[in-house]
């Protein structure tokens, strides 16, 4: 065994990598990189462009596929109002992985799980009517929350007309701390205005209704990312920052260059010679014009790989675009490798590419998979070993 290199060799994180490599040489088949300095230039990015709105970072479905804990340590100590998150069971995570920053739950909570709840520092919003009343029911010490009002996307929220009888009940809650009020935009990036318009005014008459029983509300929040050219406007202090966080722009009205904070990474694992004429793959989907190369990828639906990427997606070896060939797999994928120099087994692969324009870029697979970057992001396993990368 050669000797532990010193710290004047490397960094402290490539250090301790090496410590937990001789003891667990394991190295998984697929492996998922997050890059810190991607999401605290998104971040601050977003501070700079709106320096008088905070933005409260939205780590729900496991970071948006980054990874929950992950994220949350990356972003702890940035200047945000509180971390959010969608479930009690995420706030708990986090608390078990040694997070201290405010949270704020915006999902939906059974009031006997609101009240009873032991964690510190953590913020409810009330989402529903009859789960408001029964939180006022059931309240015996103080609980924080925020209040979702109905403005017109009519998922959730108090409706105009229970918000009259909503806020007599908290009012005579002391014990409920209402420290927010909130919404959502339903259309905030579309080209006609003519929705989001109606949906602020709506909030600027039913947050004024919340705001003259309890004035010293701190936050107020409407946009998420695609709205924030709203947010001044609509009277909010507070952002819900998702997915521009982790550098994807799915608004056609952004001016920020955002930086993709996620790639994912395999290796060749298998490699073969496919006659002209013979098909590869589940149900003869593909059929090959010439003799190609072809190299077997564990990676499949189950990894992340969308099966609607079957003959549509590529990934990367070596710098070159290798088209996938064939269905998509349980757990794995196969790719033409033939236009690849000296392509080897072990050789490594670029599932899903940081670089925008790459053909395996999160937005280029949405578009291929007729979907949003959204729904592929969260579709990565929890599972998948997730690390930082600077």
């Amino acid at each position: 065994m050669g000797s532990i290199p010193t710290l004047g060799t490397m960094s402290i994180r490539s250090f301790v990598r090496s410590i937990q490599r001789r003891l667990d040489p394991y190295a998984p088949l697929i492996e998922v990189e997050v890059s810190r300095s991607a999401l605290i230039h998104n971040l601050h990015a977003f501070q700079k462009q709106h320096p008088k709105l905070s933005f409260a970072p939205v780590l729900k479905s496991n970071a948006y596929g980054h990874g929950l804990a992950l994220v949350a340590h990356i972003l702890e100590r940035e200047d945000v109002p509180f971390l959010m998150v969608d479930s009690l069971y995420e706030a708990r995570q986090l608390r078990l992985a040694g997070i201290r920053a405010r949270i704020l739950v915006m999902g939906y909570v059974r009031p006997r799980d609101m009240v009873r709840v032991r964690l510190k520092d953590i913020d409810f919003a009330l989402t529903d009517y009859e789960q408001l009343m029964e939180v006022t029911r059931r309240v015996r010490k103080p609980v924080r929350v925020h209040l979702k009002l109905d403005t017109g996307m009519h998922r959730q929220g108090i409706t105009i007309a229970d918000l009259p009888s909503a806020l007599k009940a908290l009012d005579a809650s002391p014990m409920l701390q209402v420290v927010g009020v909130c919404s959502h935009f339903g259309d905030a990036d579309s080209e006609d205005e003519a929705y989001t318009r109606g949906q602020i005014t709506i909030w600027k008459e039913l947050s004024e209704e919340v705001l003259s029983v309890f004035p010293a509300i701190e936050y107020r929040h409407l946009a998420a990312t695609k709205g924030v050219r709203f947010a001044e406007e609509a009277g909010t202090n507070v952002v819900r920052l998702g997915i521009g966080l982790y550098g994807i722009d799915t608004s056609s009205r952004n001016s920020l260059t955002l930086r993709p904070a996620l790639s994912m990474h395999s290796a060749i694992a298998s490699l073969r010679t496919v006659s002209k004429g013979d098909w590869i793959g589940y149900n003869a989907t593909y059929t090959a014009s010439t003799d190609r190369r072809v190299a077997t990828v564990p990676a499949g639906y189950y990894e992340g790989v969308d099966r609607s990427l079957s003959n549509t997606g590529a990934m990367e070896v070596r710098d070159v675009t290798c088209p996938i060939v064939g269905r998509v797999s349980m757990n794995m994928s196969s790719i033409d490798v033939t236009e690849v120099p000296g392509v080897r087994i072990g050789d490594a692969v670029t599932v899903i590419s940081r670089t925008p324009g790459d053909a395996s870029s999160i937005t280029e697979m949405a578009k291929q998979a007729a979907t949003t970057p959204y729904v592929l992001l969260t579709h990565i396993p929890q599972h998948l070993r997730r690390t930082v990368d600077t």
